[in-house]
């Protein structure tokens, strides 16, 4: 082997370990170099200067090797490229050109001097930003795989797909699930400034309705699951990081227009097959411009990206020409909207209709100033803002259809500031302090000022129709201010690189949310909505009627500390020590409940002050030759769980605010337009009233013993480059396994329910059924959710990646990812009624393990680049992606009846599950043929049970309950190609780029193809339980047929054409 390729062999296998060692940077917007120089008897040589020059912005750092022979410089630009100038007093110097550093890594560069001429080199490479790399659960992302990436969305969740352990979800939120982990859990800075969602409402992980920068603002991008590193905190799920453009010597930026329509786009078909044309379109346009203010010295850059979309519709009435049909027909739905509008007195904004085409908007702004200030300083300046709305609570499912009246638009406005310094205070020491804001105000604004109204058992399968406000949408407006003030320091001592840091952030929050406080009314039967006569009628607000007075207002401060020693025992092995200590505060608590107290004997103003976590860390990195490198680590990690859930108990702390439920109640236009019903002299005037009249409500309160929820992980990974004759050189293969244990996961119960508080509740008594599940009874219409600790979960992972890139133009990635998890509560939710209603149980507090609900058990990857010239001087680039993936877990569950058990006294009516557990989440026992534990309400319905157990694949759960995600979603595959073709522009040095993108290429090619289904909530319906006879028995009177929903938009060809001009 030649100098030149054992170069290259050396720094692809450095750069495949560092990708998942100690030697990674944390969160930072920065890069590192460090090494060893010997002289030419390979001894340390001290006392040698090492200069490292970034050629595009002329910034230049110095350091002094130390006795040792080690050198290190933090702080860098990202990018490159860059001259390292190796200056000995006594042995001849050397010069590398042509470096490029990696967001987050330590490039390292180990030398011998000699006594012969001045060598120069040119490094090439992994290390030259190359278009990406995947290295196990670690990928990096640099310019190229940015502009190439084959998605539709401008979303930075389009480029770090690639990794295997990267899942998007389908639909308009597109949950990012990293590892099987919940989207929630995931950590998401850029230039150092968090991106998180840190509340916790939204499900696509931002806390705006999509990606809050522009895609061409981005320079690289990393993703990371095990980051050993003591610096990195705040995620369970996974770390991703990326870091801003900055403004150079030279004058340079883009502007673009892209767009896509139905004119590009196939057509979809509905849930029966038949083809359906929807209308709408998308633009995007934007910019870039970086350019000196001061050469070598001060520099600017900005970006804007402003996106226009007009939406479409996915479910309908029944024959109406929508992709997917609702249970309810046309001729149901006229005659609701004619009812309300003649006999009610509503105006047709008022009520709604089922055609609409919501507009939504979305733009974004980056400007950033960097500053040398001289050869040991430089600081950078960044502003970002985003503002965008999404129309939310849109129709996703046959059983029910909502009226354009009960849609809302989510609307979000971000702000972000960010001041870093990056200094050198000595050869062996160095800073980067770093003051960011984060400043969000969210809106719920709904389409209509009415309450809510349903309407029940309309038609023929007894589907629901909805308009008005939509129940949580009544009081509903959050704002957020997150500050954090951050140092990290690094200090070179012998050979050991010793990193040690404080940060403090400060949360603060105003969420006022009150479902019901307009009213939210109920009809069961078109009869019933004629006459007037409601089922139900709900309210809640705050003191006085007004919901302002139950707003939650707080302050969470959490205080971190680290500190790490990486250790370079030889050339070979390196060592990672480290521990992270996080600490949380606040002053103030949620306002204390007697009445809570006295039913539970818990308190419920408990918050997470005081509460501290260590989290310790250790790593290795061994290369046993210049081929193979083991790598490994164990660590434990916390955070990331959103700050909603907390906030719950100031927002329903049971003494701000109260609820009240009637039923049969008689209804006019005005209650429905009002507030309370003025035709029902039973309910109280003032919410003052109901709190009088011990009418609480949900109580949210936080366990007093709660502990923090950290997960164990450990990580073992090979990475092997080699060659196969006559196809290549260089391929790169990585491996690994990645056990993770979840010690304290957060879970829901009810407090107040017998068996789990210090004593019964008055008037509770419990059920058991003969297949031996627990029904709780009780008629109190209190209820008391806390959130506490759970234990058991764990997840398996293994993962292997193959990387090659040829000079001819053509580069590859091949990855696979296997994923066995296990969790009690997926926390899917911002309350904590929901996150207690929606995890199928048997048991309703029972923490009962089963398949994660992000689990994607197998997922498959496959990137191919080709990149070449079909006229001279002007590229042309090819990036096909490719992904098949099994579907998510779903579990079969038993409807249970409102009215489930209602023999003996009237105490027991409604008792399972008002007000709280859904119906619909009891995991369903597997009846065998003639079981004795159930009877049916007819005699067929055992025979049609049985042959849909025998479908679903359930007969060997007979006698039993089935698992919870004993099913699955049907796997997806994705196949999108992107083509970028240059063309001569209008200067010198400017070019043109035309770019097309095709989504699901499948589908294009083969209309049977590349379709997707999903499930709503994770949970299909197996029969409906109508009550318990005397015996405890089952009576089951409907066999449920649940079945995946049709994803139109995800399902159909769409092609993107832009232009974008370079200069």
């Amino acid at each position: 082997m030649n100098f030149k390729a054992k170069l290259s062999r050396v720094a692809i296998a450095v750069a495949l370990s560092a990708g998942l060692s100690s030697a990674a940077l944390a969160q930072q917007t920065s890069s590192g170099i460090r090494g060893t120089i010997l002289d030419p008897a390979g001894a340390p040589e001290a006392g040698v200067d090492i200069t490292v020059t970034h050629l595009p912005s002329g910034t230049r750092r110095t350091v002094t090797t130390n006795e040792d022979g080690n050198y290190t410089i933090q702080g860098l630009r990202v990018g490159g490229p860059y001259k390292v100038t190796i200056d000995s007093k006594e042995f001849e110097d050397q010069t590398l050109d042509g470096l490029f550093l990696q967001l987050g890594q330590f490039e390292k560069i180990n030398r011998k001097l000699n006594s012969n001429d001045v060598e120069v080199i040119t490094v090439s490479g992994s290390s030259t930003g190359s278009y990406y790399e995947n290295i196990g659960a670690s990928s990096y992302f640099g310019e190229e795989a940015i502009l190439g990436q084959s998605g539709l969305t401008r979303d930075i969740k389009d480029v770090i797909r690639a990794n295997p352990l990267v899942s998007v979800g389908t639909g308009g939120s597109r949950e990012l699930s990293i590892a099987g982990n919940n989207p929630r859990f995931n950590s998401i800075t850029v230039d150092g400034i968090s991106q998180n969602d840190n509340f916790g409402l939204n499900g696509g992980g931002f806390p705006t309705q999509r990606s809050p920068f522009p895609l061409d603002a981005l320079d690289q991008i990393t993703v990371d699951t095990v980051p050993f590193t003591a610096k990195q905190g705040g995620f369970t799920g996974g770390l991703i990081n990326a870091v801003f453009k900055s403004g150079t010597n030279e004058v340079s930026g883009n502007f673009f227009y892209e767009k896509i329509g139905d004119e590009l786009a196939g057509d979809t078909v509905d849930s029966r097959g038949n083809d359906t044309e929807i209308t709408f379109g998308e633009v995007t346009y934007g910019a870039t411009f970086g350019a000196p203010i001061i050469k070598d010295k001060l520099f600017f850059f900005g970006a804007y990206q402003k996106l226009d979309i007009d939406t479409a519709l996915e479910w309908g009435p029944a024959g109406a020409g929508f992709p997917n049909d609702t249970d309810i027909t046309l001729d149901e739905i006229n005659e609701v909207i004619n009812i309300a509008q003649n006999v009610y007195g509503l105006s047709s904004d008022q009520v709604g209709g089922f055609e609409a085409s919501p507009v939504e908007e979305d733009e974004s702004i980056v400007a950033k100033l960097d500053w040398n200030i001289n050869d040991y300083h430089r600081a950078s300046l960044t502003y970002q803002y985003n503002k965008g709305n999404v129309t939310a609570n849109l129709t996703n499912n046959n059983g029910t259809l909502t009226l354009s009246s009960g849609f809302y638009n989510r609307s979000d406005e971000l702000q972000n500031y960010s001041a870093k310094l990056y200094s050198d205070w000595s050869d062996n020491f160095s800073t980067e302090i770093a003051f960011n804001v984060q400043d969000v105000d969210n809106g719920q604004v709904s389409f209509s000022d009415i309450g809510s109204v349903t309407i029940e058992e309309v038609g023929e399968l007894e589907s629901d129709v909805e308009f008005g406000t939509d129940p949580s949408r009544h009081a509903n407006k959050l704002s957020s201010k997150n500050t954090t003030f951050r140092i990290d320091a690094n200090y070179l001592w012998d050979d050991h690189n010793i990193e040690f840091g404080i940060e403090n952030q400060s949360l603060e929050v105003f969420n006022i949310f009150l479902q019901n406080s307009k009213g939210t009314v109920v009809f069961e039967g078109l009869e019933n909505f004629r006459n007037g006569l409601a089922a139900s009628y709900d309210y809640q607000n705050g003191i006085a009627n007004n919901p302002a007075n139950a707003a939650a207002e707080f302050t969470n401060d959490t205080l971190m500390l680290y500190v790490q020693d990486t250790w370079d025992i030889n050339d070979d092995l390196t060592l990672s020590l480290g521990v992270r200590y996080e600490r949380f505060s606040s002053d103030d608590r949620p306002e204390f409940n007697e009445a809570s107290f006295a039913r539970t004997g818990v308190r419920n103003d408990a918050t997470f002050d005081g509460r501290d976590v260590v989290l310790p860390r250790f790593s290795f990195n061994y290369a046993f030759n210049d081929d193979v490198t083991l790598r490994g680590g164990i660590g434990m990690f916390a955070g990331g769980q959103p700050n909603v859930w907390l906030g719950n108990s100031f927002s329903q702390a049971g003494v701000n605010s109260g609820q009240f439920q009637a039923q049969d109640v008689q209804i006019t236009g005005a209650d429905i337009t009002g507030v309370l019903p003025a035709a029902s002299a039973a309910i109280p005037g003032t919410v003052d009233e109901l709190l009088a009249s011990g009418a609480e409500g949900v109580v949210s309160l936080l366990d007093p013993d709660f502990d923090i929820p950290t997960d164990i992980r450990s990580q073992i990974g090979v990475d092997y480059v080699f060659d196969i004759p006559g196809i290549g050189e260089q391929f790169t293969w990585s491996t690994e396994y990645i056990y993770t244990d979840r010690d304290d996961a957060p879970h829901w119960i009810d407090v107040s329910l017998p068996g789990i508080s210090q004593s019964p509740t008055s008037g509770g008594s419990t059920a058991l059924t003969a297949t031996g599940q627990t029904l709780y009874v009780d008629d109190d219409e209190n209820r008391d959710l806390m959130l506490t600790n759970s234990s058991g979960g764990r997840s398996n992972i293994i993962t292997t990646s193959l990387n090659k890139s040829w000079e001819q133009g053509v580069s590859m990635s091949l990855s696979y990812a296997y994923q066995d998890i296990t969790e009690a509560n997926q926390g899917t939710s911002s309350t904590s009624q929901s996150n207690y209603r929606f995890s199928p149980q048997i048991n309703r507090n029972d923490a009962l393990l089963g398949t994660g609900r992000f689990e994607t058990e197998h997922r498959l990857v496959a990137s191919i680049g080709y990149k070449t010239e079909f006229f001279s001087g002007y590229e042309t680039n090819f990036n096909l992606f490719f992904e098949r993936r099994s579907g998510r877990p779903i579990s079969y569950t038993a409807a249970m009846d409102r009215g489930l058990l209602e023999f003996g006294s009237d105490e027991f009516r409604n008792a399972a599950f008002s007000p709280e557990f859904n119906s619909g989440n009891y995991l369903a026992y597997i009846p065998d043929v003639n079981d004795p534990n159930v009877v049916y309400a007819s005699p067929e319905l055992e025979a049609e049970l049985q042959a849909s157990i025998a479908q679903a694949g359930l007969a060997g759960y007979a006698g039993g309950f089935v698992p919870k995600g004993a099913a699955s979603e049907p796997w997806i595959t994705t196949l999108d190609l992107s083509v970028t073709q240059e063309i001569p522009g209008l200067m010198e040095g400017h070019k043109g780029r035309l770019i097309f993108i095709v989504d699901n290429l499948l589908n294009l090619v083969d209309s049977s193809a590349g379709r997707v289904k999903t499930s709503n909530f994770g949970t299909f319906r197996l029969y409906d339980v109508d009550t318990l006879d005397s015996q405890g028995r089952y009576v089951i009177d409907r066999v449920r047929d649940d079945s995946t929903a049709f994803d139109s938009d995800d399902s159909t060809w769409r092609i993107k054409i832009g232009i974008s001009y370079d200069f």
